[in-house]
């Protein structure tokens, strides 16, 4: 009864939002990539969560230098493929799926160019976020970027204006 009458909160408050986070995933999630990149490198995460038809909810932060444990030695994320295979274990142990990636940048939340060539999970409606400073302070949905994946390099950006009607951070 309670997942009912949430859901049905969650639609009124935020009915037309395609990608959600619950506020403490968010804050704490942003508060581990700003730990692991000590704000001096970028960090990253894969977010796992639900999915309800086109909707996406996210339930948690993978953070990728658990999976390779080297991926942020050169102040970037290179992230080797050989990490793939424990974030699809660990998909399988919590019944949840990849519903987009996250990851910190220096200065403005822009993909760059390895970022639009090199996709975390190269497939069509695929979500990157990109967190700005290193994420030193929380900021909201309007603050990041925010991209979809359409296939072959192709993104169309989210981030802006558009994104309080795509990413949803909040308790519904």
């Amino acid at each position: 009864m309670t997942f009912s009458i949430r859901a049905i909160i969650r639609g009124l408050v935020a009915p037309n939002h395609y990608l959600s986070c619950p506020s403490e995933v968010w804050i704490h999630g942003l508060a581990e990539l700003r730990r692991r990149g000590n704000g001096m490198r970028e960090s990253g995460a894969f977010l796992l969560g639900t999915r309800y038809g086109k909707r996406r909810r996210i339930n948690r932060f993978v953070y990728y230098d658990d999976l390779d444990r080297n991926c942020l030695n050169t102040g970037v994320v290179v992230f080797d493929g050989n990490g793939y295979g424990g974030l699809w274990r660990l998909c399988r142990e919590s019944n949840l799926t990849v519903v987009a990636d996250i990851h910190t940048h220096p200065a403005l939340p822009l993909q760059s160019h390895a970022d639009r060539m090199h996709p975390m999970v190269a497939v069509p409606g695929h979500i990157a976020l990109i967190v700005p400073h290193y994420a030193l302070q929380v900021v909201s949905a309007q603050s990041i970027g925010i991209y979809e994946y359409k296939g072959a390099h192709q993104w169309i950006n989210r981030s802006g204006k558009e994104s309080k009607h795509f990413f949803y951070i909040g308790i519904w």
